[in-house]
């Protein structure tokens, strides 16, 4: 199909070519997100932002790709400064091509990072942005529980929540929470088998490939899906929800 969306991308490591190949495959938009691995100082990730603003934007653009932008303070990557980042959050949210933050959330579980996540979830619910949301993948129905705790403590809207690495293990919470389930496809997670035998219960989700260099990862995961359900049955308007219009809808783009 055309028009495939995939929601979260680290596109600060996607080399040129993989944005060609993702075009070739018919990905006409994504969301970038923020990742730097372990970032010391807030301007490390102010000038993270402002290569996925410029660099990344035009890359993608020459390959006939719209690139969103996510921004935020990713658990695995948290300066000791994080309060001068989290202040500096609320004008990056008025920059163009700015949709939300992301990724954001929890993936030890400690103190120091459910404090960086509430802050930036205060700000989210202050400017009506919306959140691409991390779950790692150890302790994930406590870890899913938990993030869901903190935003309802602060009265985040759900709809506003993209809960990210969705699976069969935390499916249920994510739904019951009203938050909008991330697919990522990968052979440690969801893989397109599983997505096809379960495709009714993550008709609600948005797809994505996740893709970073922090481990084995493939670029065309989501065009690769999509290809998949088509030629295993899959029910049209689910997949074209999934690969396309939920995130449309969503993210408003």
């Amino acid at each position: 199909m055309e028009g495939i969306v995939d929601s979260h991308v680290h596109v600060s490591l996607l080399p040129f070519e993989g944005l060609e190949s993702m075009s070739l495959a018919g990905v006409r938009k994504m969301i970038g997100c923020s990742l730097f691995f372990g970032a010391k100082h807030a301007e490390t990730l102010f000038d993270h932002f402002h290569q996925m603003l410029t660099l990344s934007v035009s890359n993608a653009s020459q390959n006939g790709i719209k690139l969103f932008v996510a921004v935020g303070i990713h658990p695995m990557g948290t300066p000791e400064d994080w309060p001068r980042v989290i202040d500096a959050l609320p004008s990056y949210l008025e920059m163009k091509d700015v949709i939300g933050l992301g990724e954001i959330g929890l993936h030890e579980g400690n103190r120091r990072e459910q404090d960086v996540l509430r802050e930036q979830l205060k700000v989210a619910k202050e400017c009506g942005a919306t959140v691409i949301i991390h779950i790692p993948p150890q302790r994930r129905t406590e870890i899913t529980g938990k993030t869901i705790e903190i935003a309802a403590a602060i009265g985040m809207e759900p709809g506003k929540m993209i809960i990210d690495h969705a699976g069969l293990d935390i499916i249920d919470l994510i739904d019951d929470f009203g938050a909008i389930p991330g697919l990522t496809i990968r052979q440690d997670g969801l893989t397109p088998h599983l997505l096809l035998n379960h495709l009714e219960r993550f008709r609600r989700g948005v797809l994505n490939s996740d893709y970073s260099n922090l481990k084995p990862c493939d670029p065309l995961s989501v065009p690769r899906t999509v290809r998949y359900l088509e030629l295993n049955g899959g029910s049209p308007e689910i997949i074209a929800r999934i690969a396309r219009y939920n995130a449309e809808e969503f993210l408003g783009i």
